[in-house]
């Protein structure tokens, strides 16, 4: 281990800290693969801002380098099955491109600018153009195409890229579904150069869904060199292992636990990055990415702490981003597991939740009040039917409604929160305290990222929080995710038919207004059924240096270092 490390320094030249004693980022690589619980003195410790208030006035990191502190490891490299690890994902994104891109675009939402992207003007990438005859579009490859290995990309490789994605079911396979591309022969090879997506019936969700890093392409050729006689499409091998791609960076190293680093493309066809090289530390402890960056040791973090943020913006080596968006932070129920198989248990807790105290006390200015499944900021959100202000003697009534008076006979309830993300721990002790004053025997787990996201995945959470942006801006491109009850990110269990319903008539739908009405119908369903508790609507936040220029916001909030430069 110390000689990866002592490497790792002699590449940044002048990375002392990372020769660190022991911390909770050890605890949590080493040990953590099994839950810990906490008391609420053990959680509020463990949520305190970090003592150093001194920040270093220049960057240790050399010029053509951009170190990011990341706030969890690879679960898988596979780009079809990516959901839950942000660093996996914007690995994917930076060394795979994909047929477009959503183009960029100077913005103002809620009082902030920024520059960031407008999902309704779509651009070519891998294709230079496209074109919609009917209910198929044509797209045209860019000429001279390679992956980073040289191989040349023919729309045949892209065609069995897609059918890989389809027959190997991953999580991507849903996203072409969802718009009419129900299997891989809707996917097909013209010649060399173009390739055609036929949809069942023209949507508003196809060309969107398609920009994802998702739907990359892997090379059939590397498919078939590791795949086996049980494993076609070589799923075990791309989970640990990253495919060569064509994007502008590609993977220099990977230290599981430790670091992620990439490094330019030299075969890339667009413009070439300003950077010559990406490292992604692997740092799960929030107050330690923030000693980092204040320390000049690294150039951008990622999940600050909330509560340190208007500090940090004073500081004059650094610059603090915010982006208000449509995000739901959810107190997730399993609809499945007792008590939360009961309406009125789940109603009682969401009655029961201190909302104004996690929006006021937690979240300090970053996060906008959010009241349904369709977040502030996308078409149709609609808080109106929301009825759940914080009220103890209504949820004390709805449990007893639900067969538990003041608690009796309701089983013991865990809420897990990630080991990594300060403000879930801090809304969990608040939430902990209120449904304790009616009468459910409430403890809180910390479980570390990758085991938090596999179980969540399986659905073996009891209750938890957790949080939802959607890629695409559409409500009913959310709502397949969110409560469709066929979807395979419906976590919580979730089961409505008359919800079901409306998706199935309203996702395809071209009719604008009718996709509205629809919606907020389907909105005031679910609100009812109380599958989940809406916390807030957070802010995306990163903390840059003073010399880091280039950052663009994009609705998936997936880092893209080809934009991005040191002055």
């Amino acid at each position: 281990m110390k000689r990866k490390e002592r490497s790792f320094l002699e590449d940044l030249q002048a990375m002392e800290a990372f020769r660190a004693t022991v911390t909770r980022r050890d605890v949590l690589k080493y040990g953590a693969a099994a839950a810990m619980s906490f008391g609420v003195m053990d959680l509020i410790a463990a949520c305190e801002p970090a003592h150093s208030t001194s920040t270093t006035s220049t960057s240790k990191t050399p010029t053509d380098t951009l170190v990011v502190a990341v706030e969890g490891d690879i679960d898988t490299f596979d780009p079809a099955f990516t959901v839950g690890s942000k660093p996996a994902q914007t690995t994917i994104q930076n060394t795979f491109d994909q047929l477009t891109q959503y183009k960029h675009q100077d913005k103002t939402v809620a009082g902030v600018s920024f520059t960031g992207v407008d999902t309704e003007s779509i651009n070519g990438m891998l294709g230079e153009s496209y074109e919609t005859k009917g209910n198929q579009v044509i797209f045209t490859l860019r000429q001279g195409l390679t992956y980073s290995d040289g191989t040349p990309i023919t729309a045949t490789v892209i065609e069995q890229g897609y059918r890989r994605i389809f027959e190997a079911q991953g999580i991507s396979y849903f996203l072409l579904s969802m718009a009419a591309v129900p299997d891989p022969d809707h996917i097909k090879a013209l010649d060399d150069r173009r390739v055609a997506i036929r949809m069942d019936a023209p949507n508003l969700l196809l060309m969107k869904n398609n920009t994802m890093h998702n739907t990359s392409a892997l090379d059939i050729k590397d498919i078939r060199a590791h795949s086996t006689a049980t494993d076609k499409w070589a799923t075990d091998y791309f989970k640990k292992n990253l495919a060569p791609g064509n994007g502008p960076f590609m993977l220099d190293e990977y230290v599981p636990g430790d670091r992620i680093v990439l490094k330019a493309n030299p075969n890339y066809y667009g413009d070439k990055p300003k950077l010559a090289k990406v490292i992604q530390k692997i740092v799960p402890d929030a107050a330690e990415r923030e000693l980092l960056i204040k320390r000049g040791e690294v150039d951008m973090i990622m999940v600050p702490p909330i509560q340190d943020l208007p500090a940090l913006k004073q500081d004059p080596g650094l610059q603090v981003l915010t982006f208000p968006n449509p995000r739901n932070i959810f107190l997730e129920m399993n609809n499945k597991m007792p008590p939360f198989d009961k309406k009125a248990a789940r109603q009682a807790v969401s009655y029961a939740v201190p909302y104004a105290s996690i929006l006021k006390d937690v979240y300090r200015g970053y996060a906008q009040v959010n009241r349904s499944i369709i977040g502030n900021g996308m078409p149709s959100s609609d808080f109106s039917t929301w009825h759940y202000s914080t009220d103890l003697k209504k949820a004390a009534d709805m449990l007893s409604q639900a067969g538990f008076p003041n608690g009796q006979g309701a089983p013991p309830i865990t809420l897990t929160v990630r080991a990594d993300w300060q403000e879930a721990e801090r809304a969990a002790i608040l939430i902990q305290s209120n449904l304790k004053q009616i009468g459910l025997n409430v403890s809180i787990q910390k479980v570390a990222f990758a085991p938090f996201n596999e179980q969540e995945q399986g659905r073996k959470l009891h209750m938890w929080i957790d949080e939802w942006l959607s890629w695409v801006n559409d409500p009913w491109y959310h709502m397949s995710w969110n409560v469709s009850s066929t979807s395979p990110t419906n976590y919580v269990s979730y089961n409505n038919p008359a919800v079901d319903d409306l998706v199935k008539k309203w996702t395809l739908s071209l009719d604008v207004q009718g996709r509205i009405d629809g919606s907020k119908e389907a909105q005031k369903l679910v609100i009812d059924d109380a599958p989940h508790a809406f916390l807030v609507g957070a802010n995306w936040n990163v903390v840059l240096r003073s010399n880091v220029k280039g950052y663009v916001y994009y609705n998936d909030e997936l880092n893209r270092y080809a934009y991005m430069y040191k002055s």
